[in-house]
C-alpha cells in the first residue's frame, strides 16, 4: 500500500514541473508574462513605461500651455494646479510665496515640473526681488535636468537673453528678460525682449513681474515715461523696495523731484542703510536744493562705505554749489588722488578755479581738457558754453555761441545752452538776438530767476521799460527775499525812471543788508546821486563793501576817463581786468589807455 502511494506522489511531481517548464519558456519568469502566456499563445510586446502626452493636456480644470516641440516637454507644466501657475506668472514677491507654499512636499515626492517650478520661484525671488529674500525661506529642490526655462534663467544669469524659449507660453516669454535685472552694456536685445514682454502682458495684464521687467527695459532705453506707467501699475499690486526704488528713480530722471522724494521719504523708513536709496535720497535733495539734506545722506552713505568715490565727488559738488570752496578743494584733491580725468571732476575742479581762485585762465584750461576727452558730453559743451561766453573767450576754437549752437543743433529747446548763449549775446552786445533767445528761455514751464533778470535786464538795453518793469516786478512779487530778484527789481526801478521808488528802497534796506547786497544798493545809489562827488562817494562804498564789485570799478573808471584823468581811469579799470582777466573789451580799453597815457 505504501508504495502505491509513494508511486503516485512522483509521477505527479514528474507532471507538475512539466507544466511548470513550459509556462517558463513561453513567456519569461514575471507574473505579467505567465498570465499572457495562459491568455494567448502569442507572447505580449512590453508596455512602456511611460506614454508621450498630447500637444496640450487637461488634467481637470488646468490647461498646461504647450511649448514647441523640441524646445522643451508639450505641456511641462500641466498637472500643476492652475491657481499656482498663476501666481507664478504674476511673479511678485508675494504670489510667488504663495505659489511655493501650495507646490512644497518632501524633495523626494516632487514632480520633474514642479521641481522646475520651484527652482523658477527661488530663481525669481533671488534675482528679480533680492529685498525679499531673506524675509521668504524656499527650500529649493534639486533641479538635474536641463530645459529651456532653466537654460533662460542661467543665460540671464550670465548676462545673456536667451532665444531658446520659442516663445510659447507666459514663462517662456518672460524668463529671457530677467538679464535686465543685471548690470551689461550689451543692448541688442532690447527689441525682442520689449516684443515678448508686450506679448505676455497681452496673456496677464496685471503681472508684476512682466511690467517691472518692461519698466526697466524702458529705463534703460531712456523712456522713463514709460517706465513709470508700468511701474505705477506693478505698484499696485506689489510695494516691494525694487519697484519703489525704480519709480523714485524715474521720476528723478524726468526732473518730478518733489514726486521722487515723497517715495523715496517712505521707503528709507524701512530700509534706512540701503546704499542705493541713500543715494538717490541725496540726488534728490541736492536737486530740490536741500543742499544740508544731501550732505548728510551722501554722509552717510560714505560711513557704510568710506572709498565710495562717487559720494566724494558728490559731496564736493554740494560745497561749491553752497560755495564753501575750501571744503570742496579738499574732497576734489582726495579724488584726484585716484581719478584726475573724469568729467564731474575737471567740471568741478575748473568751477572753483573760476568761483573761488578767480583764474578764469586756468579754468579754461581745465574746461579744454575736459573737451578734449569728452568731446560730443552734452554737459562739458555747456560747462564750456558758459564760460567761454562769461569770459569773452574762445574754448576749444569756439566762442559761447558757437558751443550753445552745437547743443541746440540736435536739442532746440535745451533751456541750458539757451540760457548760455543769451550771456555770449549780451557780452557781445547783441541785444536784438538775445532777446530773442530769452523769449524762447521765458515761454518755457517755470524759467528759472536767473533767466527772468537776464531778461528784464535784456529789454533795459533795448528800451522795452515796460515789459522789463512788468517782469522784474512780478519776479520781486513771488520772490521777496530772493537776492536776485530783489537786485533785479531795484535795478528796473533805477532805469525806467521810478527813482524815487527806488530811493526809498535802497534806504530802507541797506543796513541790515549783506556786504554784497550793501555793495550793490550803493552802486545802483551812485545812478541816482545829484552830483559827481556823490557818484564817487557811493561807489568808494560800494567798492569797500566788495572790493569784487566789477561794475562799481568800472563805472568810476568812466567818470575818470570822462574827466580825461587817464591815470585814475587805468588805475580803476586794472582793477576790472583783474578780475575779469579774459575779457577782450575791457583789454582793448585798456591798451587805448596805454597809447594816451604815453
Amino acid at each position: 500500500m505504501l508504495k502505491k502511494v509513494l508511486c503516485l506522489l512522483l509521477i505527479f511531481l514528474f507532471f507538475a514541473a512539466a507544466l511548470f517548464s513550459a509556462d517558463y519558456y513561453v513567456g519569461g519568469s514575471s507574473a505579467e508574462s505567465l498570465l499572457v502566456a495562459k491568455s494567448s499563445k502569442k507572447p505580449s510586446k512590453k508596455k512602456s513605461k511611460k506614454e508621450e502626452p498630447p500637444e496640450e493636456e487637461i488634467v481637470g480644470e488646468v490647461t498646461a500651455i504647450s511649448v514647441e516641440k523640441g524646445r522643451g516637454d508639450s505641456g511641462y507644466f500641466a498637472g500643476i494646479n492652475k491657481g499656482l501657475l498663476e501666481l507664478v506668472e504674476n511673479g511678485s514677491a508675494e504670489s510667488l510665496a504663495q505659489a511655493y507654499n501650495g507646490l512644497k512636499k518632501a524633495n523626494v515626492d516632487y514632480l520633474d515640473n514642479e521641481r522646475v517650478l520651484v527652482f523658477i520661484i527661488s530663481q525669481i525671488l533671488k534675482i528679480v526681488w533680492p529685498s525679499q529674500v531673506q524675509s521668504i525661506s524656499i527650500d529649493e529642490p534639486e533641479v538635474t535636468m536641463k530645459n529651456v526655462y532653466t537654460g533662460a534663467i542661467e543665460s540671464a544669469k550670465n548676462g545673456i537673453y536667451d532665444t531658446s524659449t520659442g516663445n510659447k507660453d507666459f514663462l517662456g516669454m518672460v524668463l529671457p528678460s530677467l538679464v535686465l535685472c543685471g548690470v551689461i552694456s550689451n543692448s541688442d536685445y532690447y527689441a525682442e525682449a520689449e516684443s515678448c514682454l508686450n506679448q505676455a502682458l497681452a496673456l496677464r495684464p496685471k503681472s508684476v513681474l512682466a511690467n517691472y521687467l518692461l519698466a526697466l527695459l524702458y529705463s534703460k532705453t531712456s523712456r522713463d515715461s514709460e517706465a513709470v506707467e508700468k511701474l505705477r501699475l506693478a505698484a499696485q499690486e506689489s510695494k516691494a523696495f525694487e519697484i519703489m526704488f525704480a519709480l523714485a528713480r524715474s521720476l528723478n530722471v524726468l526732473g518730478r523731484y518733489e514726486e521722487s522724494k515723497s517715495v523715496t521719504d517712505s521707503l528709507v523708513v524701512l530700509y534706512p542703510s540701503s546704499i542705493e536709496l541713500l543715494k538717490l535720497l541725496a540726488r534728490n535733495s541736492y536737486d530740490i536744493a536741500d543742499y544740508s539734506s544731501a550732505e548728510r545722506y551722501a554722509v552717510l552713505v560714505l560711513q557704510q562705505n568710506p572709498s565710495d568715490l562717487e559720494m566724494v565727488l558728490f559731496r564736493a559738488k554740494i560745497f561749491v554749489t553752497t560755495g564753501e570752496y575750501l571744503k570742496a578743494t579738499s574732497l576734489l584733491d582726495v579724488y584726484s588722488k585716484t581719478n584726475s580725468t573724469a568729467k564731474d571732476y575737471l567740471l568741478l575742479r575748473a568751477r572753483v578755479q573760476k568761483e573761488w581762485n578767480k583764474n578764469s585762465p586756468l579754468a579754461i584750461s581745465t574746461v579744454e581738457k575736459a573737451l578734449s576727452l569728452y568731446p560730443d558730453d552734452k554737459s562739458v559743451i555747456l560747462a564750456a558754453a558758459e564760460l567761454a561766453g562769461e569770459s569773452g573767450s574762445a574754448i576749444g576754437g569756439k566762442n559761447g555761441a558757437q558751443l550753445a549752437n552745437q547743443v541746440l543743433a540736435s536739442d532746440p529747446n535745451n533751456l541750458q545752452a539757451l540760457s548760455f548763449l543769451i550771456k555770449t549775446l549780451v557780452f557781445e552786445g547783441k541785444w536784438a538776438e538775445a532777446y530773442t533767445a530769452s523769449k524762447k528761455v521765458m515761454a518755457a514751464q517755470n524759467p528759472g530767476v536767473e533767466a527772468i533778470a537776464t531778461h528784464a535786464r535784456v529789454c533795459l538795453s533795448l528800451g522795452y521799460n515796460s515789459e522789463a518793469w512788468d517782469t522784474a516786478s512780478a519776479l520781486y512779487a513771488r520772490l521777496p527775499n530772493d537776492e536776485k530778484a530783489i537786485q533785479v527789481y531795484v535795478e528796473c526801478m533805477v532805469r525806467t525812471g521810478r527813482g524815487a521808488q527806488a530811493s526809498r528802497f535802497i534806504n530802507t534796506s541797506i543796513n541790515s543788508a549783506s556786504s554784497s547786497m550793501k555793495s550793490f544798493y550803493y552802486y545802483q545809489r551812485s545812478f541816482l546821486a545829484g552830483g559827481e562827488a556823490a557818484q564817487l562817494s557811493d561807489l568808494r562804498s560800494a567798492v569797500i563793501a566788495n572790493p569784487r564789485n566789477s561794475d562799481a570799478l568800472f563805472r568810476m573808471y568812466g567818470i575818470y576817463f570822462a574827466k580825461q584823468d587817464w591815470r585814475k581811469a587805468q588805475y580803476y579799470l586794472r582793477q576790472v581786468i583783474a578780475l575779469n582777466p579774459n575779457n577782450q573789451n575791457y583789454l582793448k580799453l585798456n591798451s587805448d589807455l596805454d597809447k594816451l597815457l604815453r
